[in-house]
């Protein structure tokens, strides 16, 4: 028997595809206060229900009603609260080296919110790593306490690399799980860095860039088409996966870019960055990964919301005059090749830059069924 999930927060519904690709959870619910998001969740999850606007507006006891549930009924509840005040990202959050509250930190109560009104068996919470560690970890001891107050005595958190779970991104993760009626544990990891094999029965390697999007058409910038069809039958089993059947693929083009990023990427090599740009193309303000070429052979970085700018992270492609597509951005996520995104540009990179890694959620739902199924 599925279990029942409600998304809140959902995006574009990474977390819940997650869930999905199990094939133990059916979605009955998602909200978020962005158009294109709940637009995309719909197309993703056309059987759950969509209740769009900011969750501060939302009624819980009249939206229990709505998917024909009573207080207790609902097995998993999940979300993942906006994390832009958490992140190091935010130069502005920090102020003489102290951590300067943004009221987004505190959506996390809305959901408590829904917690108490639904009373869900299980609850899970994601998002950034440093929630777990921002403020001595004050934000995480307000929601043990919260939800030990509820009822919820089986807690449980972690950071969690994407990464470890089959996902070909180094994207650290801070989860917490609470249950009201039985223990839970954190997935233990079923892949690893290939220099951290020094154990009886090593795991598989991480997967790499090249895993994801090998059979991609090669493009340069500006060009492509959506629909396209794959360059090559599936290379691995992780393109078997994300493909599932399918004979095209949409949102693999590429953007064009500026004469000065184009003259940057002509200067780098694969896992090169701006260290090694002459001193007339290196920007006055940059940081580590800015304009890096991405390498065949490791996983990619975190894939961001600005994965269509390469001064904002490692997102020139391994080996195309070009920037990753939507599509290699979603590859590298995890998303299936089926999943669909809306709007324009920056509304559909936010859309797979903000979610929660599919592959992440189901290593997630499958630790969770094995304790409440």
């Amino acid at each position: 028997m599925k279990l029942k999930l409600i998304d809140l927060f959902s995006g574009c519904g990474g977390f819940s595809t997650g869930f999905d690709l199990t094939g133990l959870y059916s979605v009955v619910a998602g909200n978020d206060i962005d158009e294109d998001c709940m637009a995309a969740f719909k197309l993703n999850h056309p059987k759950a229900k969509c209740w769009p606007g900011s969750i501060t507006d939302l009624d819980a006891k009249m939206l229990m009603r709505d998917v024909g549930l009573m207080r207790g009924e609902l097995d998993v509840l999940i979300g993942g609260p906006p994390c832009q005040g958490f992140s190091r990202n935010r130069a502005n959050r920090h102020k003489h080296g102290r951590f300067v509250d943004d009221p987004r930190n505190y959506l996390f109560r809305e959901f408590l919110r829904f917690v108490e009104a639904f009373l869900p068996r299980a609850i899970l919470i994601e998002n950034v790593a440093d929630m777990i560690s921002k403020e001595q970890g004050r934000f995480l001891s307000d929601i043990a306490v919260s939800l030990n107050d509820l009822g919820y005595t089986y807690i449980q958190s972690a950071l969690m690399n994407a990464a470890d779970y089959g996902v070909p991104q180094r994207r650290r993760r801070a989860i917490v799980l609470a249950s009201r009626e039985t223990s839970l544990s954190i997935p233990l990891p079923t892949y690893s860095n290939l220099d951290n094999q020094e154990m009886l029965i090593p795991l598989d390697p991480w997967r790499t860039i090249e895993d994801a999007i090998a059979d991609l058409p090669s493009l340069r910038e500006g060009a492509g088409e959506s629909p396209c069809k794959y360059a090559t039958e599936p290379l691995n089993s992780y393109q078997k996966f994300l493909r599932n059947g399918a004979t095209t693929v949409r949102d693999h083009v590429a953007w064009k870019l500026s004469k000065v990023q184009s003259d940057r990427l002509k200067m780098l090599k694969p896992g090169e960055g701006v260290e090694s740009l002459s001193p007339d193309l290196t920007p006055k303000s940059t940081y580590g990964s800015a304009y890096r070429r991405m390498s065949w052979d490791i996983p990619a970085l975190t894939i961001t919301t600005w994965m269509y700018h390469p001064g904002s992270g490692m997102f020139f492609h391994p080996s195309d005059h070009r920037t990753i597509t939507l599509r290699e951005g979603a590859r590298l996520q995890s998303f299936p090749d089926d999943t669909q995104f809306v709007g324009g540009k920056i509304s559909r990179c936010r859309q797979v830059g903000n979610a929660v890694p599919p592959l992440l959620g189901s290593a997630l739902a499958h630790q969770l069924y094995a304790s409440l199924g």
